[in-house]
C-alpha cells in the first residue's frame, strides 16, 4: 500500500479522522497516477513516527483527510546519528548513494567538493532531497535525512565537530574499518564518515582529515567504486553501532 508523508494538524485525531497538508507532487501522484479518491484506502505518516491507515474522505492540492482504521507507532528511525560526508559523484551515481543512505538510516548527508571531485557545482540539492523523501516512503522511515548544500572539503570539518567517532575511508589504508570496530568496546552514538569521489581522496586530504581528528580506514584488499564504498561503509557502521 502506498505511503505518503503529511504535516498533521494539531488534535486532528479526536474524531477518528486525521487531517494534514501534503505536497503538490504527492497530490499529483495520489490523484493522477494512482487515481485514488474518496473511499479508497491509503496510508500516511507524520514526522512523529506515527503511521495512519484508513479510508480517504477528502483530498485537495494542499490537504488530505482520512478516517483512521489503524494507527501504528513506528520504530524505524535509527538511534545512531550517522552523518555521511559524500564527495559528489557524477551523474546518477550520487542519486543512488542518497537513496541507499536513506534506506541505511543516515541522519544527514553533506555533499563534499574534494580535490578529485569532477562535479564542482550543482543545482541538484532539491532533487537529492526529493530522492531522500521518496526513499523514506519506500523503506518505512518517517523522517528523511536532510541533504545540505555542497561544502568544500577543507570547510567541512567545522560541521558536526562533536561527533564521537570520525572516520574517513581510504583505499590505501591497511587498517580496516571492520577490524577497528571490533576493537571498540564502548558504545558509539554519533559517527561522521567521509567517502571519496571517483579516484578517491588525495594524500594531502587524508593528512588534513587526520589533523582534524579523523581516522583513515580501509574496506579491504579490493578497490571499490565510490558508490559501492558508500553502501558497504554505511552498512558496516550500522551493523556494529546501529540497528542492522
Amino acid at each position: 500500500m502506498p505511503r505518503f508523508p503529511i504535516r498533521k494538524e494539531p488534535s486532528s485525531e479526536d474524531d477518528g479522522v486525521v487531517r494534514g497538508t501534503i505536497s503538490e507532487s504527492d497530490y499529483t501522484h495520489i490523484t493522477k497516477v494512482l487515481r485514488l479518491g474518496a473511499g479508497d484506502r491509503i496510508t500516511v505518516f507524520d514526522t512523529e513516527s506515527t503511521e495512519y491507515e484508513g479510508i480517504l474522505t477528502d483530498i485537495s492540492s494542499e490537504a488530505i483527510t482520512l478516517r483512521v482504521h489503524d494507527t501504528r507507532r513506528l520504530q524505524t528511525e535509527p538511534e545512531l546519528e550517522l552523518n555521511l560526508f559524500q564527495a559528489i559523484l557524477k551523474g546518477s551515481r550520487m542519486d543512488g548513494v542518497i537513496s541507499q543512505a536513506t534506506q541505511l538510516g543516515v541522519s544527514e548527508v553533506f555533499p563534499v567538493i574534494s580535490e578529485r571531485t569532477q562535479v564542482r557545482s550543482t543545482a541538484k540539492v532539491d532533487r537529492w532531497n526529493k530522492i531522500a523523501l521518496e526513499s523514506t516512503k519506500q523503506c518505512g522511515r518517517t523522517v528523511p535525512p536532510a541533504v545540505s548544500q555542497p561544502v568544500d572539503f577543507r570547510d567541512s570539518f567545522g560541521i558536526k565537530k562533536q561527533s564521537e567517532m570520525k572516520v574517513i575511508l581510504y583505499e590505501n589504508q591497511g587498517k580496516l574499518l571492520g577490524d577497528f570496530m571490533k576493537s571498540l568496546t564502548r558504545p558509539v552514538n554519533s559517527i561522521n564518515v567521509y567517502i571519496g569521489p571517483e579516484g578517491g581522496f588525495s594524500k594531502e586530504e587524508i593528512t588534513l582529515a587526520g589533523e582534524n581528528g579523523y581516522m583513515a580506514l580501509g574496506l579491504g584488499k579490493r578497490i571499490l567504486r565510490a558508490e559501492t564504498a558508500s553502501l558497504v561503509g554505511l552498512a558496516l557502521l550500522q551493523s556494529r553501532f546501529g540497528d542492522i
